[in-house]
């Protein structure tokens, strides 16, 4: 896996982090649609959490020190 890329994108804002993991997930030919769109579900959901506020973010590195 490339680190620069992992490094840059852990530098996005959190709401465009969910939009390139959608995007990511949306990539993968081979899922099975149900599954794909259930995961481009789960991610819009998510996605409009953190939007409107009802969602908190945990910050990655925090977590991992």
């Amino acid at each position: 896996m490339d680190k620069l890329l992992i490094t840059q994108a852990m530098q996005m804002p959190p709401v465009q982090r969910v939009a390139l993991a959608e995007l990511l997930l949306a990539s993968i030919d081979n899922e099975e649609e149900e599954i794909r769109q259930a995961w481009i579900g789960e991610v819009n959901e998510r996605m409009k959490a953190v939007e409107d506020g009802s969602s908190t973010l945990l910050d990655f590195e925090a977590l991992i020190s």
